[in-house]
């Protein structure tokens, strides 16, 4: 079958409109003529396989990456990098309009680095011996020679342990970089760890502030974007002076602490023990001793008010209650961070039924060559 490319989806596959069905196609670009074959069918909704690409788009670029086609870890390496941030704009202003209802004033602002070694964590996986990445639409691992999104002493680090590795049925191997130094430790599902690295932590230095972080905990995926995006969280306090604030999700506070060095007290909330154990540790490292850490199911605690929310939930994004909860807590304001634009939108709906306008929106492109990227939204009462 032929058809043409009218847009891109969230997930990154191309989507084709042909007799009142949408076939979704990955490695195709908008506007681009190709030949396709229908897989399956779940109601009007197919999955396709790409044959051919019989009219290219100009933006169509040949993929650095020698596994890119077999490998599930990248899907836009076939666009052009100003390409990718298009389609990753109309996601999410598509997003915007039919799950919030609401139109933005013309594109959101787009903040990017490198987009290329950008990774501050990188999770490899090892099946059988093998160490590597999943297979694109499987749990089968592909063994791997290179991998242009993490930095290059981490590509070494893998390659240097692939020995190791075959010794292993089923493990992943979590490894976190500031770019220079990493540390290293291999996982079962059993339990069972080993480290691969003297240190058994990174220092990550940004700004004014220092994190050391492990291979568990979380930090934000990007070693080029924490800068910029502790940049936003600075500029939004400028403007507001809140004496308060809640960290909801606050991983290991990356951004509680800048939050600390500008509010009279701060709420950090947090379910995880080891990023509870890495953000009492930060704490400490940058003096910071007016925020109150409590560990909680943020979509099950009962929130104190604050006159500013910082969130930045999983994919699954807030619960009616929680919003409900922050809406009639008299705040000023929502910093809402999210790596889901369907779920964000959701939530943006339910804020605005509760009084709540979006004031400022931007896509970080936190995540080079996939279709993913990071939200920041500042929503406030009307």
């Amino acid at each position: 079958m032929i058809g043409k490319v009218h847009a891109i989806a969230k997930g990154g596959a191309g989507m084709i409109h042909e007799a009142g069905k949408t076939i979704f196609i990955p490695g195709v670009i908008a506007g681009e003529t190709v030949e396709y074959a229908p897989l399956s069918r779940r109601r009007s909704v197919w999955q396709g396989k790409l044959l051919r690409v019989i009219e290219a788009s100009p933006r169509r670029v040949e993929p650095p990456c020698p596994h890119y086609h077999e490998c599930g870890s990248c899907n836009l390496q076939h666009m052009s990098y100003d390409e990718q941030l298009r389609s990753k704009s109309e996601i999410l202003l598509a997003n915007l309009k039919k799950i919030a209802g609401l139109v933005f004033p013309g594109p959101p602002d787009i903040l990017s680095s490198r987009p290329w070694r950008y990774r501050s964590k990188s999770e490899f996986q090892v099946r059988d011996g093998v160490g590597g990445f999943f297979k694109k639409e499987s749990h089968q691992v592909i063994p791997i020679q290179q991998c242009l999104l993490v930095p290059e002493a981490v590509e070494a680090h893998f390659l240097a342990q692939r020995q190791a590795l075959s010794n292993y049925a089923n493990a992943q191997l979590r490894v976190i970089s500031n770019g220079r130094e990493l540390a290293s430790r291999l996982a079962t599902p059993g339990g069972s760890s080993a480290w691969l690295s003297r240190e058994l932590s990174v220092r990550f230095e940004v700004g004014a502030y220092a994190y050391q972080i492990s291979p568990d905990n979380f930090i934000q995926a990007n070693l080029f974007q924490l800068q910029p995006m502790l940049d936003l969280i600075e500029k939004t306090l400028d403007g507001m002076n809140p004496d308060t604030a809640a960290d909801l999700f606050c991983g290991c506070g990356f951004f509680t602490i800048p939050l600390a060095g500008r509010c009279q007290s701060v709420l950090a909330i947090e379910s995880d023990p080891q990023n509870l154990a890495a953000l009492r540790a930060n704490l400490e490292l940058n003096r910071a001793s007016n925020v109150r850490v409590v560990q909680a199911d943020v979509l099950q605690a009962d929130l104190p008010p604050a006159g500013l929310y910082v969130v930045d939930p999983p994919r699954g994004g807030l619960s009616t209650r929680v919003i409900a909860a922050m809406a009639a807590s008299g705040a000023e304001a929502v910093i809402y961070f999210s790596c889901d634009s369907a779920t964000w939108a959701r939530d943006l709906r339910l804020f605005s039924a509760h009084g709540f306008q979006l004031q400022e929106l931007q896509l970080l492109d936190n995540f080079p060559q996939t279709d993913h990227f990071e939200i920041f939204s500042i929503l406030k009462k009307k």
